[in-house]
């Protein structure tokens, strides 16, 4: 199940980021989007390698981080899509999500404006592709 999803870029900014449970508690995107471009980076540098998964615990439905990153050509920055999960991983729906997302706000993520005006464009694809 999906419990939240945040969207960030290598440098560590955070464009979106909504609680999808009302379990989890509430967390500092901006402090989760920093430690995404930290691991992004020493992934990059040490093993050449982008994130894929963070686990937490050993159990079998222990809580993970799912990233998926999606690059604008002619430059190093990257767009993080950040799904907090726990138990089953349903990757083609996350897959399809990030795509759609990134596709409609493609100029507005590149940009990195401090006032990022997609939320609600944003909450509608989430609602439509991943809480159907």
């Amino acid at each position: 199940m999906i419990k939240s999803i945040l969207i960030c870029d290598s440098r560590g900014y955070a464009f979106y980021s909504r609680i999808l449970d009302e379990q989890i508690p509430n967390y500092d995107s901006a402090l989760l989007s920093g430690f995404i471009s930290a691991i992004g980076t020493i992934g990059r540098e040490l093993f050449k390698e982008e994130i894929a998964t963070i686990s937490f615990g050993y159990q079998k439905d222990a809580p993970s981080i799912i990233v998926l990153s999606k690059d604008f050509f002619g430059t190093e920055k990257r767009i993080y899509f950040v799904f907090l999960i726990q138990g089953e991983i349903d990757l083609k729906k996350i897959k399809k999500v990030s795509t759609n997302i990134y596709i409609q706000n493609k100029d507005a993520l590149k940009n990195s404006k401090i006032n990022f005006p997609q939320q609600e464009k944003i909450d509608k694809i989430v609602e439509l592709d991943l809480l159907k």
